[in-house]
């Protein structure tokens, strides 16, 4: 039977089809991992990092994730990002641990200072199959850069020009070869909250007290600090450090930064209350150097001691003041700049808000009262320190906030300050009639401030009210 050259075609195209399909089918086959899990390693590894495949741990294991019969012929394509070959693939490199191809060559790639190889294999005498457990011994790696991870895919084609192209992947699967993350870390103890102590309205402000860690009445804590390497849960499951460049080594501190070399402490805030130009000290057992305080900033060099190799915890920053001048309210951040290892850069760490000087005071609220023409509404404030103190007034009346008027204020120490409704309010009330209920805030205790309402009506007659204490503050 004649067969013409149109039906030809059409049966070739059919045949085609029907091999495209089995192909496309292969993709959804199961993984049986992707890699032999990656390390974490120290970020402050100077780029680019040569990464040693010490023990296998850089190895890629994987299925071979399709079936092959004797002789057939596939290509299996290896690939990196943010990563090369530190040295050159060699076609050994791939094994099959189930069954061994019947040749293994490499095709393209691989030499050294690529990220990339694909190996020609052909199908051992009996057979290959999905689940045939496949291991890349990788050489040494070049990480790129340490800012992000370096990860390894894995792909199988039918031919060679569409692995090189990278379409038409009959299985494939990813992961990470290499991850980074700070092996040195600075902060507050335990990550505890910046410490905090009050300066007190008693003392003028002068003094301080309460607080976590204080010691005396002219000395503030304004840090709880710590430096130390953190650990990660690496895969398979394990709490380690990250590990240096030889794969095989857990960070310390001393691996990365040279006690010998300048390290300090830097804490920005405010110190204009401070008792000298050193009188910001580390609580320790060393004798750190004096420190340098400003107006603004303290900085202390720390002891090769102090770091030694695995850093140090506990240690409280403490700030003395002159016990004569008012101490503001500030926060206090704490940076660590270090001097690095040979093969690691340290930028400067900070720890964040590590101490806060704040100022107690407390809150007090008049009944509503009014401001009927005729009828005379003041507030009698007292307060004892010999400072003088400072107040804020919210007025309210039945639909909100009323502004217009004298919010602000002083109360003179050792005496009674008198303050009227009508100075609390704007001059003209049309817009925001009364009554209204009036919130003294201010910055004292309650120990040694009082308040009181006291209204005088047109004949004369006098009524007092004690203010309500809404808050400490």
């Amino acid at each position: 039977m004649k067969v013409s050259k149109n039906k030809v075609t059409l049966l070739g195209a059919a045949v085609a089809a029907l091999f495209a399909t089995a192909a496309s089918a292969q993709i959804v086959l199961p993984a049986a991992g992707a890699s032999s899990g990656s390390r974490v390693y120290a970020s402050e590894l100077i780029s680019p990092a040569t990464l040693v495949n010490a023990g296998g741990v850089l190895n890629v294991t994987t299925q071979l994730g399709i079936g092959m019969s004797s002789g057939q012929t596939r290509y299996l394509r290896v690939r990196m990002t943010n990563a090369t070959f530190a040295t050159a693939v060699v076609a050994g490199a791939l094994v099959n641990g189930t069954t061994a191809f019947a040749t293994t060559t490499i095709a393209i790639g691989g030499a050294a200072a690529s990220s990339e190889v694909i190996f020609q294999v052909t199908g051992a005498g009996t057979g290959n199959q999905i689940a045939d457990a496949l291991t890349v011994t990788m050489p040494n790696i070049i990480a790129a850069s340490t800012a992000t991870a370096a990860t390894v895919s894995y792909e199988v084609y039918e031919f060679l020009t569409q692995a090189q192209a990278g379409t038409s992947v009959l299985y494939a699967r990813s992961s990470s070869i290499a991850r980074f993350s700070p092996a040195v870390q600075f902060r507050t103890t335990a990550a505890a909250a910046a410490l905090s102590t009050t300066a007190t309205a008693i003392t003028s402000y002068f003094n301080v007290s309460g607080g976590t860690g204080f010691s005396l009445a002219t000395r503030a804590v304004v840090g709880d600090l710590e430096l130390r390497t953190p650990t990660y849960t690496l895969n398979p499951a394990a709490t380690v450090a990250p590990f240096l460049a030889d794969s095989a080594t857990a960070a310390t501190i001393g691996a990365i930064v040279n006690n010998a070399g300048v390290n300090t402490l830097s804490i920005a805030g405010d110190f204009s209350a401070a008792a000298s130009a050193a009188s910001v000290a580390l609580a320790n057992a060393n004798a750190e150097a004096a420190s340098a305080v400003t107006g603004t900033s303290a900085s202390i060099t720390l002891l090769t001691a102090t770091i030694a190799a695995t850093g140090f915890t506990n240690v409280l920053a403490r700030y003395t003041v002159n016990g004569t001048t008012a101490l503001p309210v500030s926060a206090y951040v704490t940076s660590f700049t270090g001097a690095a290892q040979a093969g690691y850069v340290l930028s400067t760490l900070s720890a964040g808000t590590t101490g806060n000087i704040v100022r107690d005071g407390v809150q007090y609220e008049s009944p509503w009262v009014t401001a009927t023409p005729g009828f005379i509404s003041r507030f009698f404030l007292t307060q004892t320190t010999p400072a003088a103190v400072p107040y804020t007034v919210t007025v309210r009346n039945a639909a909100g906030v009323v502004t217009g008027g004298t919010l602000t204020g002083t109360l003179v120490g050792g005496r009674l300050t008198l303050v009227t409704l009508a100075s609390l309010l704007p001059a003209d009330t049309t817009a925001v009639p009364g009554p209204y209920q009036v919130t003294f805030n201010i910055a004292a205790s309650n120990t040694v401030t009082q308040g009181t309402y006291v209204l005088t009506s047109p004949n004369g007659a006098v009524a007092n009210v004690p203010l309500y204490r809404a808050s400490e503050q």
